[in-house]
C-alpha cells in the first residue's frame, strides 16, 4: 500500500473521531447537562444563600443564618453550626431534581398531603426567598409529592431527598468541643485518678512534663493526643441540663482536661458515665461533661478519654537523638575500622566523602540509617555516667556517629562500645578428637589422593577461621548534646547489625557506579 493512500486513510480516521467527540460524545454531553438543569428544582446559586428555615410538625423549626463568612444558628438554640453539614445541605439544596411531573396544573394539594406540609424547606438570598412543601409519600413509599413556591406543577422526588433535608438541630450544629486548634497550645493540665499530669511546650519539637515527675516527653505522643481531643465531637449536647440532684457528677467532678494558650485556654469538668452504655463502650463508657463556665453539658465519647495518656512510663521520651533526617548536613560513622562520611548539598543531594569519593550517591541507606537513630530508644539510664569508662566500654568506642545539623558548627556525638560476646563452639569434638579419626581403610593414592589432600587443606583453613564476632545483648552509649548530661544509657544492640546492612548497602551502590 502506497503512504499516500495511508494518509488519505489517516485522515479519514481522525475526521471520524473529532465527528464522534465533538458532535455525538459533546452533544450528548451537552443534551443531558441541560436536561439535568430543566430537572432542577430550585435554580439558586448556592454561594448567594444568606439564610436556611427547616419546618416540620416534630421537630419545629431549626433557622440557619449567615454572617459574614460563618454560620450560625438562630433556633432553636443560638449556637455555631457545622460547616460541613451547612455545605452538605446547601449542595443538596442547590442540585435537588425531582423524579416526575404528575401534574401540569389545577392540582388539589389537600389530597397529597401538601395543605399541612411534613417538611418545608426555606431558603434565601438577598433578593429572593424559594420555599419546597413535602406532602406525604407515594403508595410504593419511595417517594413524595413536592410543590415548589410559585410552580403549579406537582413534582415527584426520592425519599432519598426528603431524608437529606430532614434535619435535627443537632445535625446543624457544630459538635466540637475544644473551640482550640493543636498548634495553640502551649500547656497541658490533666486530673485523673486523683493525680494531676502537667506538660509544657517549649519549643514546637520538644515538650516536658512538669507533674507529677520532670522529664522530657515524646512530642509525637502529646501531639496525638490533642489532636484526638480538639477533634472530639459531643456524641449528644444538652442546652438545657437537668440541675437538681447533680444527674451529670458535674458539681464536683474528679477528672478534668484543661488545654491553654496564649489566645485562649478552655477546661472541659468530665464526669459520670451514662447509664446503660452497650457491650461495645462498656469498658470505657461516654461520659458527661461541660466546659468550665458554661451551662450546655455534652455528651463525649468514653474512648477517647481514656486513651488520653497521663503514665510518665507511657510519656517519657526515651529517644537518644533528636533531630529531623532532612535537616542534617553532614554524617559521620566511624565503625569497624572504616569511616564513613556523607554530606548533603544545598540541592539535597548526597555526596560520598569516605571511604571513597562518589558523587550523587543513592540516598536510601543514608536516610534509612539516620531514620534509625532518631527512632533508637535506650532501655536504662545511669546518672551520672561511672568516671571509669573502661569498665563500661567506653574508654575506645567501638562506633562513634557524629551528626550536623545545617549551619551548626558543633555535631551531636554518639559513642557506643560493648565486648563481643564469646561464640559457642559448634557441636562434636575437634579434628584431633579420635572421634573425628578417619576410619581404617586404604588410603586413597595417585589423582584421588591429590583430591583428597586439598579438600583437607580446605578443611582445616575453614576450621582456623576465626568466628564472626557475637554482639551483646545490651552496649553501653553515651551521648553529647542530650537533655541528660553525663549520663551513661543502656541500648538495645540490634540497632548496630542495622547500622552496618545501610552501610553495606551504601558500598553497593558504589560499586554499582
Amino acid at each position: 500500500m502506497k503512504f499516500g493512500k495511508v494518509l488519505i486513510y489517516l485522515v479519514i480516521l481522525i475526521a471520524l473521531a473529532a465527528y464522534v467527540y465533538f458532535v455525538e460524545i459533546r452533544h450528548k454531553q451537552k443534551l443531558e447537562a441541560q436536561k439535568a438543569e430543566a430537572e432542577k428544582i430550585v435554580k439558586i446559586d448556592k454561594d448567594k444563600v444568606t439564610q436556611i428555615d427547616l419546618k416540620s410538625k416534630d421537630r419545629g423549626t431549626i433557622g440557619l443564618k449567615k454572617t459574614e463568612a460563618t454560620w450560625v444558628l438562630t433556633r432553636p438554640v443560638a449556637v455555631k453550626a457545622d460547616p460541613a453539614a451547612i455545605r452538605s445541605l446547601l449542595n443538596t439544596i442547590s442540585n435537588a431534581q425531582f423524579e416526575k411531573v404528575l401534574k401540569e396544573k389545577d392540582v388539589k394539594w389537600d389530597d397529597y398531603g401538601l395543605d399541612k406540609p411534613v417538611l418545608t424547606v426555606s431558603v434565601s438570598t438577598k433578593d429572593d426567598t424559594y420555599d419546597l412543601f413535602f406532602g406525604t409519600s407515594n403508595p410504593a413509599k419511595t417517594s413524595y409529592y413536592l410543590r415548589a413556591k410559585g410552580d403549579p406543577r406537582l413534582l415527584l422526588v426520592a425519599d432519598t431527598l426528603k431524608n437529606a433535608l430532614y434535619k435535627t438541630t443537632y445535625d446543624l450544629r457544630d459538635k466540637t468541643v475544644f473551640a482550640v486548634a493543636p498548634d495553640d497550645i502551649d500547656r497541658v493540665l490533666i486530673r485523673k485518678g486523683g493525680t494531676e499530669t502537667e506538660l509544657k511546650k517549649e519549643t514546637p519539637d520538644k515538650w516536658v512534663m512538669v507533674k507529677p515527675d520532670q522529664m522530657r516527653v515524646k512530642a509525637t505522643e502529646v501531639g496525638r493526643d490533642l489532636v484526638n481531643l480538639t477533634n472530639l465531637e459531643a456524641k449528644d449536647i444538652i442546652d438545657e441540663p437537668k440541675k437538681a440532684g447533680d444527674p451529670y457528677g458535674l458539681d464536683n467532678p474528679t477528672e478534668m482536661i484543661e488545654l491553654a494558650g496564649k489566645k485562649r485556654g478552655q477546661t472541659l469538668l468530665i464526669g459520670k458515665a451514662k447509664e446503660g452504655s452497650d457491650k461495645k463502650t462498656a469498658s470505657n463508657p461516654d461520659r458527661y461533661a461541660k466546659m468550665k463556665g458554661m451551662e450546655m453539658v455534652y455528651l463525649i465519647d468514653g474512648r477517647t478519654l481514656a486513651n488520653v495518656k497521663t503514665d510518665p512510663k507511657d510519656l517519657q521520651d526515651k529517644y537518644l537523638l533528636h533531630f529531623k533526617p532532612d535537616g542534617i548536613g553532614k554524617l559521620e560513622v566511624d565503625l569497624d575500622g572504616t569511616k564513613w562520611v556523607a554530606v548533603r548539598s544545598k540541592d539535597a543531594k548526597w555526596t560520598l566523602e569516605k571511604p571513597e569519593k562518589k558523587k550523587n550517591i543513592d540516598a536510601w541507606p543514608v536516610t534509612g540509617l539516620l531514620w534509625g537513630l532518631k527512632n533508637l530508644e535506650w532501655t536504662n539510664v545511669t546518672e551520672p555516667a561511672p568516671s571509669d569508662l573502661a569498665a563500661v566500654n567506653l574508654d575506645s568506642p567501638r562506633l562513634v556517629i557524629s551528626l550536623w545539623k545545617k549551619d551548626d558548627k558543633e555535631p551531636m556525638l554518639f559513642k557506643a562500645g560493648w565486648k563481643d560476646s564469646p561464640v559457642e563452639k559448634a557441636e562434636g569434638g575437634s579434628p584431633e578428637d579420635p572421634k573425628n579419626a578417619p576410619k581404617s581403610g586404604t588410603a586413597p593414592t595417585g589423582p584421588e589422593a591429590k583430591t583428597a589432600a586439598k579438600a583437607d587443606t580446605k578443611k582445616e583453613t575453614e576450621s582456623a577461621a576465626p568466628e564472626p564476632a557475637k554482639l551483646p545483648e545490651q552496649i553501653s552509649v553515651m551521648v553529647k548534646s542530650h537533655d541528660e548530661k553525663d549520663a551513661l544509657f543502656t541500648v538495645d544492640s540490634t540497632f548496630i547489625e542495622r547500622i552496618r546492612e545501610d552501610l553495606k548497602r551504601l558500598a553497593e551502590e558504589k560499586k554499582k557506579k
